[in-house]
């Protein structure tokens, strides 16, 4: 696809999904490319490129009309994490509204916004596709919903160029929660597979994805349509673990029922001592541990630490603390004394679930068709992951 007459903005092209956005609009489509960036510390990966980085945040709307002005396609990848749920899905909200808007008065020729397949809840097994009713479970997934009615507003109220897609379980390199999360956790500890693992992943390599989205921007017929994007067929999570096991080279897993691995949930919470439940509210919430460590108790404790402390605990506090995705440092434990990991009961519902994503309506109006199967994208994943320093034989 030829994007060389064309500028192009993307919002959150520091992440995941959106840095591979950049990547291939640079080196495979030729595009003129803008990214509205936060936090430049972030942007090393796509600061390689000729791309034009302009600071600013998706909560401001006029950073916003800056960022979209002269621009043709608008790829709006960006979701703010905010302290409390509430926070998030109304920040995250008037964000979009103000990208929808921007692009509105801008006049430009087509807008791609992301949300998640997650505004479906856990589905009942067999298929499902753009006609299944929505019944998001948590606050990001109803977040992620109201923005989807909000693109289709401005769609009938304005006629606004504008579609949707929802992807599935996104994997491959720099993927924060499906490939590093993944690799983080199965070294840490024993990750539960419910039901043996029997459940339907229905991942999508990160190319896959990213190809759809420039589908998207240039197929009329996707105009104000919603699009599932997964990956041509789905796998268990059995075949998905076993993927970054076999990366590894030690298997990590346990099998539980659905009941037991609940079961186990509630027993271990209600076991949940003080000190781990601070450790996990500091490592999972990057800001509260910002917060804590400016507070005059906290830096004075601190530093009577660093004093009095042995250096080997001090070290295995900073790792457990710092760690960014909310789980325990590998400790090189041996297998029988790595901690068993909990799921909660909603994501045991989701791993239990023999849910398959229909791609039909991608591959009839957009000419969606997945390359990478499972094993192909895991073979690329490999490399980055080793790259990386990821894998504990790397």
């Amino acid at each position: 696809m030829d994007f060389s007459r064309k500028r192009v903005l993307v919002t959150g092209g520091t992440g995941f999904i959106g840095g591979r956005l950049v990547e291939k609009l640079v080196l495979e489509c030729q595009a003129n490319v803008r990214v509205l960036v936060r936090n430049f510390a972030r942007a090393s990966r796509i600061a390689r490129f000729p791309v034009e980085m302009m600071q600013g945040d998706v909560t401001n709307s006029e950073d916003v009309k800056r960022a979209v002005n002269q621009c043709n396609i608008v790829f709006h990848c960006a979701w703010e994490v905010k302290d409390s749920e509430s926070m998030e899905r109304r920040v995250n909200v008037e964000a979009t509204c103000n990208v929808f808007e921007a692009a509105r008065l801008a006049g430009v020729e087509r807008v791609v916004h992301l949300t998640t397949v997650l505004v479906y809840g856990t589905l009942p097994d067999g298929d499902f596709d753009e006609t299944t009713p929505r019944h998001p479970e948590n606050a990001y997934a109803a977040a992620n919903l109201e923005t989807e009615k909000l693109a289709l507003s401005y769609r009938k109220r304005y006629g606004l160029p504008v579609t949707i897609l929802q992807p599935t379980v996104v994997y491959g390199p720099f993927g924060r929660a499906w490939t590093v999360g993944v690799l983080n956790q199965l070294k840490s500890g024993r990750v539960i597979l419910v039901n043996g693992g029997n459940g339907l992943c229905n991942a999508v390599y990160i190319d896959d994805m990213v190809g759809a989205m420039l589908l998207a921007a240039v197929k009329d017929r996707a105009v104000g349509e919603i699009f599932l994007i997964a990956g041509q067929q789905p796998i268990t999570w059995r075949e998905f673990y076993a993927g970054y096991e076999r990366m590894l080279g030690y298997s990590s897993t346990v099998s539980m029922s659905a009941s037991e691995a609940v079961a186990y949930f509630n027993r271990k919470r209600q076991k949940g001592s003080l000190v781990r439940e601070a450790l996990s509210i500091m490592r999972a919430e990057g800001r509260t541990r910002q917060r804590l460590r400016r507070t005059v108790e906290v830096d004075l404790l601190v530093k009577t630490a660093r004093l009095l402390l042995p250096r080997q605990i001090k070290r295995s506090l900073r790792r457990r603390i710092n760690n960014s995705n909310g789980m325990y440092e590998p400790q090189n434990k041996p297998e029988q004394q790595k901690p068993i990991l909990m799921l909660h009961p909603s994501i045991v519902r989701v791993n239990a679930s023999k849910a398959r994503a229909r791609i039909d309506k991608a591959q009839k109006l957009l000419d969606y068709r997945p390359v990478f199967d499972f094993k192909s994208g895991m073979r690329l994943t490999e490399q980055w992951a080793r790259w990386a320093n990821f894998l504990e034989n790397g």
